[in-house]
């Protein structure tokens, strides 16, 4: 059987995320934009976790896993209106 992962990428490192330019009001910016980020990505998880799909915590990231090809699991994130192309969907086989 096939297994198929989505990444669900949660923040990256202060270097990263600011590039470079770090201050008070980026500092700021970054928390709103955190905010929405972060509650995108835990609806989604919600519905992959709905849907079957089991997962652990990576340092930046959740990572899910299922049975399933990576072809269904296209097709299923489509029919959860979860955006494929915000996450990294792979075959792990």
């Amino acid at each position: 059987m096939k297994t198929s992962e989505v990444i669900l990428y949660l923040f990256g490192k202060p270097e990263w995320e600011f590039q470079g330019n770090v201050t008070p009001e980026t500092i700021r910016k970054k928390g709103d934009e955190l905010k929405v980020r972060l509650h995108e990505i835990a609806a989604d998880l919600e519905k992959l976790c709905e849907n079957g799909w089991d997962y652990e915590a990576g340092l930046y990231d959740i990572m899910l896993f299922k049975s399933i090809s990576k072809t269904k699991a296209e097709r299923e994130l489509a029919g959860l209106g979860i955006d494929a192309d915000v996450h990294m969907l792979d075959d792990l086989d």
